[in-house]
């Protein structure tokens, strides 16, 4: 899956949301335009998988009612990122390697690594 199909899924959920919730009257017109707008702003075409999963976190920072739509995508990074490299970090340490075990770590942290889409996130 590329980093635009991820893009538009989410997207596309952020839309459905906002028209349920403007149906309902659950969320006011003003509301669902700046949504719309921060996401327009923030993810981007051509964005690539590294670049979307710096932006993901800091989605829901305003707009708490999209967390739902988000933890999906930040669990699979969790899951396929975050936990395989502290496993390699903790083999790093056991073969005495504690200067790449450190290098990795950092990488992790500051989210710099390469990424490949393997996760399968879907909004609920």
């Amino acid at each position: 899956m590329s980093p635009d199909d991820i893009r538009e899924q989410i997207e596309a959920s952020i839309v459905d949301l906002i028209k349920a919730k403007v149906e309902a009257e659950e969320m006011s017109e003003e509301r669902a335009q700046q949504l719309a707008q921060m996401i327009l702003e923030k993810l981007k075409p051509g964005m690539s998988l590294e670049d979307l999963y710096k932006t993901l976190p800091h989605l829901d920072d305003t707009f708490t009612e999209i967390s739902h739509i988000i933890i999906p995508y930040l669990r699979d990074y969790e899951q396929g990122v975050t936990q395989k490299a502290a496993v390699e970090v903790q083999h790093l340490i056991r073969q005495g390697q504690y200067k790449e075990a450190q290098m990795l770590a950092d990488k992790v942290i500051k989210q710099d690594v390469k990424l490949e889409w393997t996760g399968s996130a879907k909004a609920s």
